[in-house]
């Protein structure tokens, strides 16, 4: 039981396709409901909504419009490209966006909303006297800098290209919170200051910004990472040598990944995302399995694992000691490799290079100064629980909301 009245608590999820972002708020909903307080869950992602359980009242909501953007940027370099792309400085979609999400607030009348990866619902409650919170990775939250960092500073983007489409979102953030008769930002990652609270759902070396740290007066607040999406217990096929846990998609390489983890013999579980007929790989020691597997089990288990550096999977298995073959989709998963690699726990390797998949495999099992920097990640994080983070999430909204 709570100590609290009853509250009015909204949930917010705009952008991002992963699931990750549902396995972080759905445990704080159910608690938070279990504790007695009404809970609504508002996403644009409706297609990933069958996660939460039928207790959770749903609303549909706006999100991202890059069908509204006839120029987006084929590889967005920045946050602002992202906003860009996703209709914020073109016409009247940000306007149209920000009245849906008032329109919502009006209807829940909540007593605070927590927020994932909702730029456009934090902008919208410019002004209310809501209580707000974020709960979000790093890279769903950029630090307060101007220029925004370039997160694919390995490419040539031209800083004059990049300054114009920063200055181009600003400006069209700006004029809709003049709308709102709300000050104007000085930078876009300001937006991202005028809330009540912000927990970071990471671990500092895993953080998409490392810039971060040194940029902000005051120390950032990781709680780290959880997940209640549960899944099955791993049945681990008899093999030599070590045991690989591989979270898959189908991408260009997949198929000579897949011939060398079955000559290699050892024991390999592979739960592939992708509609293919796997028949030909299975054998004694390499099975595949159709359903998510629970990753507590999986990373206590294995001895390494082949991921495409999803951020919540990579942290699950670097707080298990596990070394990781990271091999990244997007630019937000190419960060969460990079700071693998950079802690010393993993390597990355590119989806569409075959040869070089194979060669950072080969160099992860034989490489012991990985498995020790994983295990070096673990012990640094050894006094964290995520049942006991989770909690105190959740206490905090609890505080923060009966407190408005």
């Amino acid at each position: 039981m709570t100590l609290y009245r009853p509250l009015s608590i909204l949930f917010t999820w705009e952008f991002g396709d992963d699931l990750g972002h549902i396995a972080r708020l759905r445990p704080v909903a159910e608690e938070l409901q279990r504790r007695g307080h009404d809970v609504v869950f508002a996403a644009s992602r409706l297609k990933k909504i069958f996660a939460l359980p039928a207790s959770l009242t749903v609303i549909p909501a706006p999100g991202p419009l890059t069908e509204a953007v006839r120029d987006s940027i084929r590889e967005p370099a920045t946050f602002a490209d992202i906003l860009y792309n996703a209709g914020t400085a073109h016409g009247d979609v940000l306007s149209g966006i920000v009245r849906a999400w008032r329109g919502i607030f009006d209807l829940v009348k909540p007593d605070i909303v927590v927020q994932d990866y909702s730029p456009y619902a934090l902008l919208a409650l410019q002004g209310y006297q809501t209580r707000s919170l974020l709960l979000g990775t790093g890279f769903a939250c950029p630090p307060d800098i101007c220029p925004l960092p370039d997160i694919r500073a390995w490419q040539n983007h031209y800083p004059d290209r990049l300054q114009m489409t920063e200055q181009q979102v600003l400006k069209a953030l700006n004029r809709q919170l003049a709308r709102q008769a709300q000050p104007a930002l000085k930078g876009i990652g300001e937006l991202y200051t005028r809330v009540d609270a912000n927990c970071l759902a990471t671990f500092p070396e895993l953080d998409h910004y490392p810039e971060r740290a040194k940029t902000t007066p005051v120390p950032p607040n990781y709680v780290g990472v959880w997940s209640d999406l549960g899944g099955a217990q791993p049945g681990w096929p008899e093999g030599k040598g070590p045991r690989i846990f591989a979270y898959l998609n189908q991408f260009k390489a997949l198929n000579r990944l897949l011939d060398h983890l079955g000559n290699s013999g050892f024991s390999c579980i592979v739960y592939l995302s992708a509609n293919i007929d796997v028949r030909r790989w299975q054998s004694d020691s390499l099975h595949f399995v159709d359903t998510p597997l629970d990753m507590d089990r999986a990373s206590s288990e294995c001895d390494m694992a082949i991921l495409h550096a999803g951020h919540g999977s990579t942290a699950s298995l670097l707080l298990a000691g596990k070394p990781l073959l990271q091999l990244p989709f997007n630019v937000e998963q190419f960060h969460t490799a990079k700071n693998t690699e950079r802690l010393g726990a993993g390597v990355m390797a590119m989806i569409d290079d075959p040869v070089g998949i194979i060669r950072a495999f080969d160099q992860m099992v034989a490489d012991a100064t990985k498995h020790e920097a994983a295990r070096d990640f673990a012990n640094r994080h050894r006094n964290f629980d995520a049942a006991t983070s989770m909690h105190n999430v959740v206490n905090q909204i609890e505080e923060m909301a009966a407190t408005a």
